[in-house]
């Protein structure tokens, strides 16, 4: 089962990106755009990190009586394997620069080929930065993905994109996707986070992630409007947030209580209880304080008159 699960890291973390690129819409200035996205990202990050080291404080030190790791908090950490505390937050960070990167490109070039080659430079440049000289707040980690950001952006803009937004070839994405995934298990390649971690011939890493995730876009979009909507939901990084924050707490107080929840029952138990905790939470944050995680204005129903929301309003 372990191995099956392994397949879907080929494009488990880049369809966040390609999501991202594709929901890319520049404004009228840089200083709006720049706000826009700390308001839509950084904000939430924040928030999210100031619960993780509640939670962190809490459970393992009141709790556990664990000694406090400041270590884990250490945002400016150059330490290639460092990961924000909890972990998923650094999505946050990395979609945050890749948005700005892409920003700060458009502005200097109009052509698409132009700003393609400049992405994948940029990609090439994160690359060997990680695994050389690792910038903190996750700057490398984003411009590795970058490339993969472009390639969501190129969706919105060219005709053969518009054709897999529209779920035209998701037999063939489905079938294009299964046979990375099964190739990617069977080579037994490692796909971090990051692609300094990428264990594998890196080429061929490179051409399955691209390929998967593509394929993966094909289907999700014959099942939905955008992936946004079908895998990852329009809070996904919110959602994703939440859940591992609330692992975190049932993982503390199973330990707590002496309880051992290392099956694959009880895992899958524990993923499910988490996962709709974290749907009713982001529900409730929308309603009450949309502004920590992201949204303009408080009302969750605010485009419920339309069943497809429009992608500028998806994107905001």
């Amino acid at each position: 089962m372990g191995e099956l699960c392994r397949g879907w890291l080929v494009f488990g973390i880049p369809l966040f990106y390609l999501v991202a690129g594709y929901l890319y819409r520049d404004a009228t200035s840089l200083k709006e755009f720049i706000a826009g996205k700390f308001r839509r990202l950084i904000i939430p990050f924040l928030f999210f990190s100031a619960a993780g080291l509640a939670i962190y404080a809490a459970g393992n030190c009141l709790l556990l009586r664990q000694p406090f790791n400041a270590g884990l908090f250490n945002l400016l950490s150059l330490d290639r394997y460092y990961l924000p505390y909890p972990a998923s937050l650094w999505f946050f960070l990395s979609i945050f620069w890749c948005y700005l990167f892409f920003a700060l490109v458009r502005r200097l070039t109009h052509s698409e080929a132009t700003v393609g080659i400049a992405c994948l430079l940029i990609g090439t440049v994160g690359w060997i930065l990680s695994r050389t000289i690792p910038l903190p707040l996750s700057i490398d980690t984003a411009m590795s993905w970058l490339p993969m950001f472009y390639l969501g952006h190129l969706l919105a803009v060219c005709p053969a994109g518009q054709k897999i937004v529209n779920g035209e070839y998701w037999i063939a994405g489905t079938l294009l996707a299964a046979a990375c995934c099964i190739a990617y298990v069977k080579l037994d390649y490692n796909v971090g986070y990051c692609y300094n971690l990428f264990i594998g011939d890196i080429p061929a890493i490179l051409l399955l992630t691209a390929a998967a995730t593509t394929g993966v876009t094909c289907l999700c979009c014959k099942m939905g409007y955008i992936p946004l909507l079908s895998y990852i939901g329009r809070n996904s990084l919110v959602i994703f947030a939440g859940h591992q924050h609330i692992m975190i707490i049932i993982e503390q107080g199973a330990r707590y209580l002496g309880f051992n929840i290392d099956t694959t029952v009880l895992r899958c138990g524990e993923a499910a209880t988490s996962i709709c905790a974290c749907v009713i939470l982001t529900f409730i944050l929308r309603k009450y304080a949309p502004t920590l995680i992201g949204e303009r204005s408080k009302g969750i129903n605010r485009h419920s008159e339309r069943l497809k929301p429009s992608i500028t309003e998806l994107s905001e």
